[in-house]
């Protein structure tokens, strides 16, 4: 009672739970030097790392099975893939990680290494 006598508001205690990241998605895939890709994302609001996956295509471009995989730390330039195989089709997905844990995968984006 001596609060609202006062004339001041009780600060409420009430905290908004965490919320669900947006998801991350891949903008595009350029080339780079020689056995190399450029991954540009779009930054998520909140994410406190991202995951980018990749993997060759199989034989007639069926889905990879394993992937390679690199943590960034943030979204703010193209990140380079490195060590690839010219002439090789490559699949890389994104996901990023908050509060709540990770996101789900990104779409696929597929590009050719040269």
């Amino acid at each position: 009672m001596t609060f609202t006598s006062s004339g001041f508001a009780i600060r409420s205690t009430t905290r908004i739970p965490p919320q669900p990241l947006a998801q991350p998605t891949i903008v595009r895939v350029d080339q780079g030097k020689m056995g190399e890709l450029l991954v540009l994302l779009v930054a998520v609001l909140k994410a406190r790392i991202y995951e980018i996956r990749y993997a060759p295509l199989g034989t007639g471009g069926a889905a990879p099975t394993t992937f390679a995989s690199i943590t960034i730390a943030s979204a703010n330039k193209a990140v380079p893939v490195e060590s690839l195989t010219p002439g090789t089709t490559y699949l890389f997905q994104v996901r990023a990680f908050g509060k709540l844990g990770y996101t789900d995968w990104s779409q696929p984006v597929q590009r050719m290494a040269i």
